[in-house]
Formats: structure tokens, sequence, C-alpha cells
């Protein structure tokens, strides 16, 4: 015990540091754990003063309440029972910090931005009743000591829904501004987006104002023509909030959006992946330029488990359908041809885990 005195000595008489890293230093040589206690005891029996500036972490922790006030002001209104914390630290503050571990040749002990964190998860967890996880946590806090600095942001919200488009004329996604592509400008308010009415954008209204979060991102599955209609069942879609500050709120199931209404609506954990084959009930209606006849409909028949090419917006995609039994003659010059789409959507969707049926 002696020799471990005899260093604790030789520590503290040429280098000058505080009860923190005092205690964190010595921990292992005095078989105690690391405290600002510990740093105290052995300061005072030492003679040391512990109002001198430290010489490894200059009296870093005097700032930390400096630091979490900042934290708990921009928190104060987010909904969270988890969080995490990521420190950024000079790079002269570690390697201070080694080169006494090396000359004393100290092991085993934490090193000084375990410390820190440590102090300050502490306080974060007593002040906001929260725990912190490592691993996908509600609110993740990274603190800058270069700058003295701190940022916040929240876990994710996904949400599943369908919408039912009920009039026409309707975008599925916005647009990006044609006057400057989407940098942000005058004619789009900055936004960088056309001022045309989508469904993205009363479903990211919607969502914002309920979550309160930054932006939302959807994730379609399949789509269809601005002039066209979406009944039945509706379309599914998933939607993922971005760092939302209330995940406490209730989502009502359904809701009307004028001419959309949403259904199913619901909170899931997390936006399953695999792609997934689903079908779309397709309903044409034709205008001939010649009078159609019931023979000419029944000719149709050619068509089953065809493709048909949507050569609209993009000539690459196309459809595998099959013909239904509800060719109908309208009138003189018009029929209705249903049929059905089959697609395979390339993004993440595990339907059985949800009870969905698109």
């Amino acid at each position: 015990m002696k020799s471990e005195y005899v260093k604790i000595s030789k520590i503290l008489k040429n280098y000058d540091l505080c009860e923190y890293c005092t205690g964190r230093l010595i921990s292992k040589l005095v078989g105690k754990q690391s405290s600002k206690l510990v740093g105290t005891k052995y300061l005072k029996k030492f003679g040391k003063s512990s109002n001198t500036k430290c010489y490894v972490c200059k009296n870093i922790f005097e700032n930390l309440d400096s630091m979490l006030s900042n934290i708990f002001e921009k928190s104060s209104n987010i909904d969270f029972k988890t969080f995490n914390l990521g420190l950024i630290l000079k790079n002269s503050f570690l390697e201070r910090d080694d080169l006494i571990k090396s000359k004393f040749k100290i092991k085993g002990i934490e090193n000084l931005k375990f410390s820190i964190s440590s102090e300050m998860t502490k306080k974060i967890s007593r002040k906001t009743k929260s725990k912190r996880i490592m691993n996908d946590p509600e609110l993740f806090i990274q603190v800058n000591f270069k700058d003295e600095s701190s940022t916040i942001r929240t876990k994710p919200i996904f949400v599943y829904g369908r919408y039912n488009k009920k009039i026409r004329k309707i975008r599925q996604k916005r647009m990006s501004c044609k006057s400057c592509n989407d940098i942000g400008c005058h004619n789009c308010n900055f936004r960088g987006l056309e001022n045309t009415e989508s469904i993205e954008d009363k479903i990211s209204n919607l969502l914002i104002k309920k979550f309160e979060g930054n932006q939302v991102k959807i994730n379609w599955i399949g789509g269809e023509d601005q002039s066209s209609l979406v009944l039945g069942n509706g379309r599914p879609f998933f939607a993922k909030i971005l760092n939302p500050k209330k995940r406490n709120r209730i989502l009502r199931k359904s809701s009307n959006l004028e001419g959309i209404s949403l259904s199913e609506l619901r909170k899931i954990l997390v936006q399953p992946k695999g792609s997934i084959p689903f079908k779309s009930k397709v309903s044409i209606i034709i205008d001939t330029e010649k009078p159609i006849l019931l023979t000419h409909l029944k000719k149709l028949d050619v068509l089953e488990n065809t493709k048909i090419h949507d050569l609209s917006k993009d000539k690459k995609k196309s459809y595998q359908t099959n013909l239904s039994d509800t060719l109908q003659k309208i009138s003189k010059n018009l029929f209705s041809f249903r049929f059905i789409s089959r697609w395979w959507n390339s993004y993440q969707i595990f339907y059985p885990k949800f009870g969905c049926n698109p």
C-alpha cells in the first residue's frame, strides 16, 4: 500500500488536478470506485488545493451545469423516456489524460470522456426521470465541448395507413419547383416545391401537426395518375416522421382531408423491410371513334395475361394484367374496361405482420 501512496504523492506533486480527475486517476491505486468524494479526500490528505486549474480537464466539470441547462431547455417540450449521450472533446484533453496514465503506469481506469459522460448521465436521468440506453433511444443528445454547444434529435415515428382519393387532379407526390429545381426561390417561397396540391402535402401536414415533427417521408405502395381516383380499401403507405417532439399522442384511425380520406392509421414500431407483390383493380372508360358492338368487346379476350404499357410517364413501366369479366358497354361509343394490375413493389413491406391486404 506504501508504494501506491508514493505514486499518488508523485502524481499530485507534479500535476494540479480537480476532485473528479484525482478520484478517477487514483481510484485503482486506493481500491475505490472513481468519484468526486475520493478525489476531495486525497487532495485534502496531501495538502493540495482543489481551486487550481486542472491540468487534465481544465475544470470542465465546473461547466457541466451550464451545458445541462441548455440541454434541459431544448428538451423541455419533448416526450422521451430513454436517451443516449454523445460527447465531442478536444484531443488535447485526452492526450493529457493519457500522458499521466502512461507516465505512472496507471491501467484499468475509466478515461476522461467516460467520466464526463457518466456525470452528465446521472444528472439528466435525475432531472428528466429518463433512462440512458445505447440502442435506439427516443432522444439522442450530442454535446460539443469544443464550441460549448449541444444538439438534440429524436427517434422517428413510423405510421402505417391507407388513403382514398375521391376527387381527380390531385397529385400523389410533391413536385419540385421548376424555377429552382428543388433549391428554393421566391417563386416557391423557398420550399423547393411547386405550390400545387398533393396527397403527400395533406398527409405530411396532418402528421407534422399531430406529432410536431420537422419533416415527413412517405413510402408509397404503388401510385396512380393525377386524374385517377383511388377507391375500395384505399392505397397503403408508410410514413416516417423525423424529429418528432410529441410521441405519446393518440392517432385516430381515420381522417378526412378535403377529397382525401385516411383509414387504418396506426403507429408501428419499425418500418418493415422486404419486397412484396400486390394487386390493384383498375377501371378504365374508353371512348371510341366508331360505334362499338358487343362482338367487338368479345375480341378483347385476347388481352388475357398480356402486359399493358404505361406511356404517360415512364415508357419502361408495364403491368401484368388479368382480365376480369367486367367488359361492359355503356353507350354507342363508350365501354368500361376493368382489369387487375399486378405490381411488384420495390419498397419495404411485409404485410402479414400487420394483417394488411392491399
